[in-house]
């Protein structure tokens, strides 16, 4: 029975993609070992993989990540650093066939590397290489500030002294500085189509564009679907990372009450829905709701570029309002928008008036829907995850052979 050590990033993003094709594998007899934090631990044993945790002392330097994505180079290979330290021996003794590792997570490149197996990389954003980046820098995607400019050059100058560190500790290359932030191997599992992936023609047979697999997990809890009462529903939510943004809820208030249209409105549990103020009478406000039943039902989803969340917009055929707060999602927005399948609104503008504006132009504008079910059909003839097993399971064996 072959063995993977599956080395995610602990983020609903991260992992959500990877579940379906790690119950894929575990269904052709591989053993899967699958390292996260304790609150996807349930969803991994579902998949029937033996969950691992890395530990909330490895993890440290990842809490509230989201405020400090300029220190990610920096973030990413002291988290390694302590990984390695923690569990190098743990991975040895597992004995694993092959390493599959999220692309933000460069220990997994490390652990291959050091243990001498095959490593396949989980891509859960865009797969990204000179020319994404340099469109998405054409686009406006760049530090904001001098100030921040200099946090990111004081990040990578700390990586590569650490990277240096343990390339003389172990005795390997690792993934470098670029490869810690845009991890890539020579097999890649993409979870997205070529179609919805911005410079598709350059990247070449390394790169598995498997679709988004994530479209289909189950959901918990209850939605009250009996105070739904207009046909037009519009979503609105800030993912994971992103949703303490309690005035930019407010201005949705503002732009949205007395509306002809449903107001579904998830805030995360960081916000209470007593600190927003009067709701307005067409809102539906809740910590959490079930995403995918709402985007069965929506006619238009406001949120900060997500690539979970996006896909799983476009998977459903809804159009967009993409509001960024990190650059990738500024990437991810503007690739919805130059597809014709959303409006991309950047987060300073993003008042109440352009908000309302944006979304009457979604909902009315019938091409917006046309060109998320077109992209939508291009995600169902990728090949899902029997295709991305099938290019994991030739790729190992040519490797090993």
């Amino acid at each position: 029975m072959p063995t993977a050590l599956f080395l995610s990033l602990p983020m609903h993003g991260h992992v959500n993609p990877s579940l379906p094709l790690v119950q894929e594998l575990v269904g052709r007899g591989h053993e899967v070992v699958y390292y996260s934090d304790d609150p996807f631990a349930a969803q991994v044993g579902q998949t029937g993989a033996r969950y691992r945790p890395y530990g909330a002392r490895c993890l440290s330097d990842l809490g509230g990540v989201a405020a400090r994505l300029d220190e990610l180079p920096w973030l990413l290979t002291r988290t390694a650093a302590s990984i390695l330290a923690t569990h190098l021996t743990a991975f040895r003794e597992e004995r694993p066939d092959y390493v599959i590792t999220d692309s933000l997570a460069p220990w997994g490149q490390w652990a291959g590397e050091i243990l001498r197996v095959p490593v396949v990389t989980s891509v859960s954003t865009f797969a990204f290489n000179r020319h994404v980046l340099s469109a998405g820098v054409a686009q406006g995607v760049r530090p904001k500030s001098v100030r921040r400019l200099l946090v990111k050059f004081r990040s990578m100058s700390r990586a590569f002294l650490l990277g240096r560190q343990l390339r003389r500790l172990y005795g390997a290359r690792g993934p470098g500085l670029l490869g810690t932030v845009l991890g890539r191997s020579d097999l890649n599992i993409v979870y997205t189509s070529r179609s919805f992936q911005p410079c598709a023609d350059s990247f070449d047979g390394r790169f598995h564009f498997a679709g988004p697999l994530g479209t289909a997990r189950s959901e918990s809890g209850s939605f009250p679907w009996d105070q739904v009462r207009h046909p037009t529903v519009v979503y609105v939510s800030l993912g994971t990372l992103f949703n303490t943004e309690a005035a930019f809820y407010r201005d949705c208030f503002e732009a949205f009450a007395g509306q002809a249209c449903q107001v579904i409105l998830s805030t995360g549990s960081e916000v209470s829905t007593s600190s927003l103020g009067d709701v307005p009478p067409n809102f539906i406000v809740q910590a959490h709701v079930p995403q995918l039943e709402i985007l069965r039902r929506a006619s238009a989803f406001v949120t900060h570029g997500g690539m979970n969340s996006v896909s799983e917009s476009l998977y459903h055929g809804v159009p967009m309002v993409v509001i960024p707060h990190a650059g990738e999602q500024a990437i991810v927005g503007r690739r919805v928008e130059a597809l014709g399948a959303g409006v991309y609104l950047a987060k300073e503008h993003a008042s109440p008036e352009r908000l309302r504006e944006a979304v009457r132009v979604v909902t009315q504008d019938q091409s917006f829907r046309d060109q998320a079910a077109a992209i939508r059909r291009s995600f169902l003839e990728t090949a899902g995850a029997s295709g991305a097993a099938d290019a994991i399971l030739a790729y190992t064996g040519r490797a090993q052979a």
